[in-house]
């Protein structure tokens, strides 16, 4: 089974640290994850409101990882969800306007799959309003504003999964202008270690081989560590961590130097607009300005039996495929407590996920598979389910 996402967690460099590409713009505190990251972006945007005990809110999209809820309300805040654009896995800007209150403080600017979101819109509309624009680059890299440094803080994972495989931990990155600030608040966390000893290297060893298709295959004929479940996980605790600017520096390397097979997916499966799908991710080509890496390629069937049934098809033909989160947010278990919201307010973001087929696109897709996702692709539109 060819692995739905996830890169090979890179050998630390040795000598010098490189510079960071955000470090002329952005201060990097290193955190435990990138949810504990967002959680910290949230708590300097508590700190510098002027609410004066009132619940605060946050605005994110209404389709996304739940840790985006549970970051927020770590921090005693409130989310505030708004609608996707149709087909897009963006917010509906108007919408979003209209979501502001008084009691508003922050929006999270979430980047889906190696899309990043609108910032230069978002930051009119922040700055206009005195509110902190967080830009969730977790599926992104490079995060937008390290092309231009837009919003007051942007987050990065370095989990499982993630554009830069570390194996854990994160990053917040808090512009220069605000790090005297945030340099007051972050220094109280507690800090922690990541030491790169041998037991480190096994387990990357281990990691690594799992990656493979054997490996993979291996770990899908056990259900109890429920692969690609999606779950929401509160977040108990925030901390700093020092991580080896030897091996940050060598997932960022990893990353930019990752073959992209966005532009073949684009062109292969351009056939599917045809027949109702919905190719947003075909931008993310080669020579597109400014591309990041892709963390899946995803697509949009035209109606959720169909997105099912390909990926049924396409994991029976060795391809791991996905629905991804399949749920807005308030679908999901548990998050429905905390956010009583009915799903049925956000249709653009519940379309989205009741169509969305997510492919492999990391290092390890060949030519091959691409033309196995074709072929069955191309079946599953000709010979429609029953």
């Amino acid at each position: 089974m060819l692995r739905p996402v996830g890169s090979r967690v890179p050998r630390p460099a040795r000598g010098q640290a490189e510079p960071l590409p955000w470090e002329n713009q952005y201060h990097t505190w290193c955190m435990g994850s990138g949810t504990e990251a967002l959680s910290a972006a949230i708590m300097l945007a508590i700190r510098r409101s002027e609410l004066n005990g009132a619940v605060p809110h946050v605005i994110l999209p209404a389709y996304g990882c739940p840790d985006l809820v549970a970051a927020v309300v770590a921090q005693g805040a409130s989310p505030v969800l708004v609608d996707l654009m149709p087909d897009r896995p963006v917010m509906d800007l108007e919408k979003l306007v209209q979501a502001i209150s008084g009691h508003t403080i922050a929006v999270i600017a979430a980047g889906f799959l190696g899309v990043p979101e609108r910032l230069a819109e978002l930051g009119d509309i922040c700055r206009s309003r005195g509110l902190w624009l967080v830009e969730d680059s977790a599926q992104c890299f490079p995060p937008d504003c390290s092309h231009k440094p837009i919003a007051d803080c942007a987050v990065l994972s370095f989990g499982r999964g993630k554009p830069i495989n570390l194996m854990g931990c994160g990053a917040l990155l808090v512009r220069e202008d605000h790090q005297r600030f945030a340099g007051d608040v972050l220094e109280k966390l507690p800090e922690t270690a990541v030491t790169v000893d041998w037991k480190w290297m096994i387990r990357r060893q281990v990691f690594n081989l799992l990656l493979g298709r054997i490996g993979y295959g291996l770990l899908l004929r056990l259900p109890f560590i429920g692969l690609g479940s999606t779950v929401y996980k509160p977040l108990e605790s925030i901390r700093r961590v020092d991580l080896p600017l030897g091996l940050l520096g060598a997932g960022i390397r990893n990353a930019q130097s990752r073959p992209s097979v966005a532009s073949q997916y684009s062109e292969a499966l351009s056939f599917l607009v045809a027949k109702g799908w919905t190719l947003f991710m075909a931008d993310q080509r080669a020579g597109a300005d400014r591309p990041s890496v892709t963390l899946r390629y995803g697509l949009l069937a035209p109606d959720r039996m169909t997105r099912n049934r390909a990926v049924s098809l396409l994991n029976g033909y060795g391809i791991g495929a996905n629905a991804f989160y399949e749920k807005t947010l308030p679908g999901i278990d548990v998050i429905a407590d905390v956010l009583p919201t009915n799903p049925a307010v956000y249709p653009n973001a519940a379309s989205f996920a009741e169509r969305l087929l997510t492919l492999p696109s990391h290092e390890d897709v060949s030519d091959r598979d691409i033309t196995v996702v074709v072929t069955v692709l191309d079946k599953v539109t000709r010979e429609p389910e029953k």
